[in-house]
């Protein structure tokens, strides 16, 4: 898989473009992240050419968006953006533009979502470019879109979450009417497919600013559209300062801002859905096109979330069960934290990590003393019954009830005769 640009390659692809006659500087996010004096993680090039001419004078060019001027130039395991400067004609979508128009440097920086990210960069020359006021913005610490915002937002709803990602990423302020336009448009994020909605936020959940994140897109209406879940049937969808709010929200918050600076995406989104049932965490990971184990692990670590209450005192075999689970390491931090929120300490998690520590690792998950086939030897045949036998043996040796495979098949037996 090819990882992104260091700035080296992007200024030789820029000198090569050069040496052919066209126009080539760097452009977007890594323009503004060196401007503010971060390490950008990536380099894009905008330029003259047309795709095809980038092709030819490159060895490897794949054409992974031909029809909107994109071209990746590849070098071993790194790869180039390479952009023609463009104009785009509509969008009909919300999304992509339908149609683009080649075209130059100042109509490419304005077609940008946000002054900050419209900027172009001469590295041969060591002068930035700037045709939207970003270097402006980013002395004021502020977030505006170039042009008209309600334009901007109308063109690609997705842009409205950027926003707020770049909002408290940065620590800058979402300037009023972009804010407006946002508040006015935010029900049309639902347009947007949910992969890309779980992208967006996933980036923001990366990090130690998640809260304030998700209290940026509850308080400009795009979180109610995004986890309608977490908010009450009759809740208004454009929330005013000082509004209440539904129950499950405030506490969910609660949890993210005790668990965000592990900067753990599935910790935080574990917090975020831990009161919904499994109906709705299902619905939320198929409306985002989350992986299989994304869906189950948030549906089983919801499931047990407030089971540190019964702990302590809890059978062996659920000690165990839970124990084995792939997530029980963030479990437990979430068994903490809850427990704070309702009681105010963790006594309870005190003494169940005092039980845990006397279960040696061997015994959490041991392999079974007895398998369905030597069931089938006592006379059992393949079904439910030989199922809950098994099961009712694999408890008993979690428990320590049994420990050899004579005292299951005795065990066995007996339970047989039972049924």
């Amino acid at each position: 898989m090819s990882s992104g640009a260091t700035k080296e390659l992007a200024v030789e692809v820029i000198r090569v473009l050069r040496r052919a006659g066209h126009q080539a500087v760097l452009a977007g996010g890594c323009v503004r992240d060196m401007l503010l004096g971060i390490r950008p993680a990536d380099y894009d090039v905008a330029t003259s050419a047309r795709p095809e001419q980038v092709k030819a004078l490159f060895r490897h060019v794949l054409m992974v968006g031909a029809k909107f001027g994109v071209a990746m130039v590849i070098f071993g395991r790194r790869k180039v953006e390479v952009a023609t400067f463009r104009s785009d004609v509509s969008y009909t979508d919300g999304r992509r533009p339908d149609q683009v128009h080649f075209s130059d440097g100042r109509r490419d920086a304005l077609r940008r979502d946000f002054t900050i990210n419209g900027m172009f960069h001469d590295p041969l020359a060591g002068t930035t470019i700037d045709y939207v006021g970003g270097r402006r913005d980013l002395r004021r610490k502020v977030i505006r879109a170039i042009g008209q915002p309600e334009h901007r937002f109308d063109e690609d709803h997705l842009r409205m979450l950027r926003a707020v990602r770049f909002s408290v990423r940065f620590g800058f302020a979402i300037e009023p009417a972009t804010a407006l336009a946002i508040r006015h448009h935010a029900g049309r994020i639902v347009r947007i497919s949910g992969e890309r909605v779980r992208e967006e936020l996933e980036k923001m959940l990366a990090r130690p600013s998640a809260p304030q994140a998700l209290e940026q897109l509850h308080e400009l209406g795009l979180l109610q559209h995004i986890l309608p879940e977490l908010f009450g049937p009759g809740e208004d969808k454009t929330p005013q300062p000082g509004q209440p709010k539904d129950a499950l929200w405030p506490s969910a918050l609660r949890r993210v801002r005790l668990v965000a600076r592990r900067c753990d995406v599935e910790m935080n989104l574990a917090a975020l859905l831990g009161e919904l049932d499994r109906h709705q965490i299902e619905a939320i990971a198929r409306r985002w096109g989350a992986s299989n184990r994304l869906r189950e692990d948030l549906v089983w670590l919801a499931a047990h979330l407030r089971d540190w209450q019964k702990m302590p005192t809890a059978e062996l075999a659920a000690v165990k069960i839970l124990m084995a689970g792939r997530q029980f390491a963030r479990l437990r931090i979430l068994w903490r934290l809850d427990e704070r929120l309702r009681t105010g300490g963790v006594a309870c998690n005190r003494r169940i990590a005092a039980r845990i520590r006397r279960i040696p690792t061997g015994q959490v998950a041991p392999a079974p003393l007895v398998s369905g086939a030597d069931l089938k030897g006592l006379g059992l045949s393949e079904g439910p019954r030989l199922g809950r036998i098994l099961a009712a043996l694999y408890r008993a040796q979690l428990n320590e009830g049994i420990a050899t495979r004579a005292q299951a098949m005795d065990l066995a037996a007996g339970l047989i005769g039972k049924e």
